[in-house]
Protein backbone atom coordinates (compact mmCIF):
# COMPACT_ATOMS: atom_id res chain seq x y z
CA UNK A 1 0.00 0.00 0.00
CA UNK A 2 1.54 3.53 -0.74
CA UNK A 3 0.62 6.82 1.03
CA UNK A 4 -1.88 8.13 -2.02
CA UNK A 5 -4.04 5.41 -1.05
CA UNK A 6 -5.12 7.22 2.34
CA UNK A 7 -4.57 10.47 1.13
CA UNK A 8 -8.36 11.48 1.08
CA UNK A 9 -8.27 9.61 4.79
CA UNK A 10 -5.73 12.27 6.24
CA UNK A 11 -7.12 14.74 4.67
CA UNK A 12 -10.42 14.81 5.98
CA UNK A 13 -9.00 15.02 9.33
CA UNK A 14 -5.48 17.05 8.63
CA UNK A 15 -5.79 18.80 5.10
CA UNK A 16 -2.20 20.33 5.29
CA UNK A 17 -0.45 16.84 5.77
CA UNK A 18 -3.42 15.06 3.28
CA UNK A 19 -2.60 17.34 0.44
CA UNK A 20 1.27 16.94 1.30
CA UNK A 21 1.12 12.55 2.04
CA UNK A 22 1.39 11.60 -1.93
CA UNK A 23 3.49 14.30 -2.82
CA UNK A 24 7.20 15.04 -3.02
CA UNK A 25 7.23 15.81 0.78
CA UNK A 26 4.63 12.76 1.75
CA UNK A 27 7.26 10.87 3.30
CA UNK A 28 8.19 13.40 5.84
CA UNK A 29 4.02 14.29 6.46
CA UNK A 30 3.70 10.61 7.16
CA UNK A 31 6.14 10.37 9.52
CA UNK A 32 5.03 13.21 11.42
CA UNK A 33 1.58 11.68 11.22
CA UNK A 34 2.65 7.95 12.69
CA UNK A 35 4.51 9.92 14.99
CA UNK A 36 1.20 11.46 16.79
CA UNK A 37 -0.42 8.33 16.57
CA UNK A 38 2.51 6.50 17.91
CA UNK A 39 2.36 3.75 15.09
CA UNK A 40 5.36 2.94 12.79
CA UNK A 41 5.31 5.34 9.43
CA UNK A 42 3.67 2.54 6.88
CA UNK A 43 0.65 3.40 4.98
CA UNK A 44 -1.33 0.52 6.71
CA UNK A 45 -0.41 1.07 10.09
CA UNK A 46 -1.34 4.60 10.10
CA UNK A 47 -4.67 4.03 8.23
CA UNK A 48 -5.55 1.37 10.75
CA UNK A 49 -4.45 4.19 13.69
CA UNK A 50 -6.49 6.73 12.29
CA UNK A 51 -10.24 4.51 11.67
CA UNK A 52 -9.11 4.03 15.53
CA UNK A 53 -8.35 7.14 16.69
CA UNK A 54 -9.37 8.59 19.91
CA UNK A 55 -11.11 12.04 19.99
CA UNK A 56 -7.44 12.99 21.51
CA UNK A 57 -5.23 12.06 19.09
CA UNK A 58 -7.50 13.53 16.40
CA UNK A 59 -6.86 17.18 18.25
CA UNK A 60 -3.24 15.89 18.11
CA UNK A 61 -3.17 15.10 14.68
CA UNK A 62 -5.22 18.50 14.03
CA UNK A 63 -2.45 20.05 16.39
CA UNK A 64 0.26 18.76 14.04
CA UNK A 65 -1.46 19.58 10.95
CA UNK A 66 -1.24 22.84 12.01
CA UNK A 67 2.65 23.29 12.92
CA UNK A 68 3.05 21.32 9.76
CA UNK A 69 1.48 24.25 7.54
CA UNK A 70 3.52 26.60 9.56
CA UNK A 71 7.00 24.92 8.81
CA UNK A 72 5.82 24.56 4.98
CA UNK A 73 5.35 28.38 5.02
CA UNK A 74 8.11 29.40 7.22
CA UNK A 75 10.18 26.93 4.31
CA UNK A 76 8.50 28.92 1.59
CA UNK A 77 7.35 25.32 0.44
CA UNK A 78 4.34 25.38 -1.90
CA UNK A 79 3.10 21.83 -1.69
CA UNK A 80 0.86 22.17 -4.98
CA UNK A 81 3.85 24.33 -7.48
CA UNK A 82 6.06 20.70 -6.60
CA UNK A 83 3.34 18.31 -7.52
CA UNK A 84 2.99 20.12 -10.49
CA UNK A 85 6.56 20.75 -11.21
CA UNK A 86 7.40 17.47 -12.90
CA UNK A 87 3.96 17.99 -15.27
CA UNK A 88 3.87 21.43 -16.02
CA UNK A 89 5.23 20.84 -19.68
CA UNK A 90 3.85 17.22 -20.88
CA UNK A 91 2.09 19.00 -23.67
CA UNK A 92 4.90 21.14 -24.47
CA UNK A 93 7.79 18.06 -24.65
CA UNK A 94 8.74 16.63 -28.11
CA UNK A 95 7.26 12.69 -27.61
CA UNK A 96 5.01 11.92 -30.39
CA UNK A 97 3.29 9.26 -28.55
CA UNK A 98 0.37 11.78 -26.80
CA UNK A 99 -0.05 12.90 -30.37
CA UNK A 100 -0.41 9.16 -32.19
CA UNK A 101 -2.70 8.02 -28.89
CA UNK A 102 -5.43 11.28 -29.61
CA UNK A 103 -5.25 10.89 -33.45
CA UNK A 104 -5.65 6.90 -32.92
CA UNK A 105 -8.67 8.01 -30.35
CA UNK A 106 -10.12 10.49 -32.89
CA UNK A 107 -10.24 7.80 -35.81
CA UNK A 108 -11.71 4.62 -33.56
CA UNK A 109 -14.40 7.08 -32.48
CA UNK A 110 -15.19 8.72 -36.42
CA UNK A 111 -14.97 5.37 -37.35
CA UNK A 112 -17.00 3.42 -34.97
CA UNK A 113 -19.77 6.44 -35.35
CA UNK A 114 -19.53 5.90 -39.18
CA UNK A 115 -19.83 2.00 -38.26
CA UNK A 116 -22.95 2.13 -35.81
CA UNK A 117 -24.97 4.62 -38.69
CA UNK A 118 -24.36 2.48 -41.88
CA UNK A 119 -25.10 -0.44 -40.38
CA UNK A 120 -28.82 -1.37 -40.07
CA UNK A 121 -30.35 -0.93 -36.98
CA UNK A 122 -31.57 -4.43 -35.82
CA UNK A 123 -27.99 -5.06 -36.49
CA UNK A 124 -26.43 -3.26 -33.50
CA UNK A 125 -27.22 -4.37 -30.06
CA UNK A 126 -28.06 -1.17 -28.35
CA UNK A 127 -26.18 -1.64 -24.98
CA UNK A 128 -23.07 -2.74 -26.44
CA UNK A 129 -23.65 0.57 -28.60
CA UNK A 130 -23.98 2.92 -25.72
CA UNK A 131 -21.22 1.17 -23.98
CA UNK A 132 -18.70 1.59 -26.36
CA UNK A 133 -19.66 5.20 -27.75
CA UNK A 134 -19.33 5.99 -23.74
CA UNK A 135 -16.11 4.90 -23.48
CA UNK A 136 -14.38 6.29 -26.63
CA UNK A 137 -16.87 9.75 -25.80
CA UNK A 138 -14.65 9.52 -22.32
CA UNK A 139 -11.47 9.16 -23.66
CA UNK A 140 -11.62 11.92 -26.50
CA UNK A 141 -13.14 14.26 -23.75
CA UNK A 142 -9.91 13.05 -22.32
CA UNK A 143 -7.54 14.11 -25.66
CA UNK A 144 -9.41 17.60 -25.60
CA UNK A 145 -8.85 18.69 -22.38
CA UNK A 146 -5.41 17.63 -22.54
CA UNK A 147 -4.35 19.84 -25.28
CA UNK A 148 -7.42 22.27 -24.72
CA UNK A 149 -7.85 22.30 -21.06
CA UNK A 150 -7.57 25.53 -19.00
CA UNK A 151 -3.63 25.24 -18.24
CA UNK A 152 -3.66 26.39 -22.19
CA UNK A 153 -5.27 29.25 -21.31
CA UNK A 154 -2.16 31.60 -19.59
CA UNK A 155 -0.94 30.93 -23.01
CA UNK A 156 -2.86 33.18 -24.90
Amino acid sequence: MKWDSIKGVIGAVAPTIGAAIGGPVGGGAGKILAQVLGVPAEPQAVQKALSEASPEQLAEIKKADLAYKTRLAELEVDIFELETADIQDARKNGDWTPKVLALLAFLFFGGYVTLVTVQPPDANSEAVINLVLGYLGGVVSAVVSFYFGASHKADK
